[in-house]
């Protein structure tokens, strides 16, 4: 089982430091949730994931031998699917603790910029670790295709929790609810296939959004 693999955080936060942004006292409350984010080491930016080859895809289940996936985008699927990576991403705790007492000391500007900042850090994480994957692919002379979301149209909430294991998440870093909801609030799983001439290749986590258009997260995303 692999281990949760950390990122450079310092270069990431010079990354979201220098995109175009809000101006007077947004701008302001932004660039000091950057500085606490700094200083206050509020983030421990993880992720971890695993390649796993396909052994039948079944109408929309993934077979991987020691698992099952459903995956209903996948029943349609005239691509060759020989594999799928399970990743993960979290943030830790820190930053959402930090957040909740903002809020109860009456600084709810700044509480809301750093929540803000928390989300574009941990899309900026996981766009880091499908970038690894896509690389990884490559050498194995494979394309990825979707990028899946539990919870979202391509797959089941209740696929989460294999979906964690899979992707050899640590329990004492990243942690499923009752509710089948991730803990730390600031981490992320996904699913992405792997293979050739499959017809979902140019899928991402943001192509079904209802405010992508005004998204700036999805704005600045390649810089």
């Amino acid at each position: 089982m692999p281990a949760m693999r950390s990122i450079d955080l310092s270069r990431v936060l010079r990354a979201l430091a220098a995109l175009p942004g809000a101006s007077g006292v947004e701008g302001r409350a932004r660039q000091e949730a950057l500085d606490l984010i700094e200083r206050d080491a509020l983030v421990q930016p993880a992720f971890s994931y695993r390649i796993l080859p396909v052994r039948e895809l079944r109408g929309e289940t993934i077979d991987l031998g020691d698992a099952t996936l459903r995956v209903a985008e996948l029943a349609a699927e005239s691509g060759e699917l020989t594999a799928v990576a399970a990743a993960t991403c979290t943030l830790g705790g820190a930053l959402e603790a930090r957040v909740t007492a903002l809020f109860r000391a009456h600084r709810p500007l700044l509480a809301v910029a750093l929540d803000a900042v928390g989300n574009e850090l941990l899309f900026r994480v996981a766009d880091r670790t499908f970038a690894r994957i896509r690389r990884e692919a490559r050498r194995q002379e494979l394309e990825t295709g979707a990028e899946l979301h539990p919870g979202d149209s391509g797959i089941a909430l209740d696929q989460q929790s294999t979906l964690l294991a899979l992707a050899g998440a640590e329990p004492n870093t990243i942690a499923l609810t009752a509710h089948g909801m991730l803990a730390p609030v600031k981490s992320l799983s996904f699913l992405a296939t792997l293979g050739r001439n499959l017809s979902g290749r140019s899928s991402r986590r943001c192509d079904h959004c209802p405010s992508k258009d005004r998204c700036r997260i999805l704005a600045h995303r390649t810089q």
